[in-house]
């Protein structure tokens, strides 16, 4: 999968989801922290190392040890 087809998934899953434009209004509190997601975020994208389904499990892994709802 190309960069350009890993973006527009990106934005179109982003589209749907509703907690994500929360999460964006919090981080724009802390535009350091913002910089930091954003910068990890794509070094995933691009890197193509780590499949969409892996880091989806580690999302809920680390939400569950957090005690995040989400």
């Amino acid at each position: 999968m190309t960069f350009i087809a890993k973006l527009m998934a990106f934005i179109r899953v982003m589209r749907r989801k509703q907690r994500p434009l929360e999460t964006l209004r919090l981080l724009q509190q802390r535009p350091a922290l913002l910089l930091a997601v954003y910068a990890f975020e794509t070094a995933h994208m691009v890197s193509g190392r780590m499949e969409s389904h892996l880091k989806a499990l580690g999302q809920i892994k680390t939400s569950a040890l957090v005690g995040c709802p989400f």
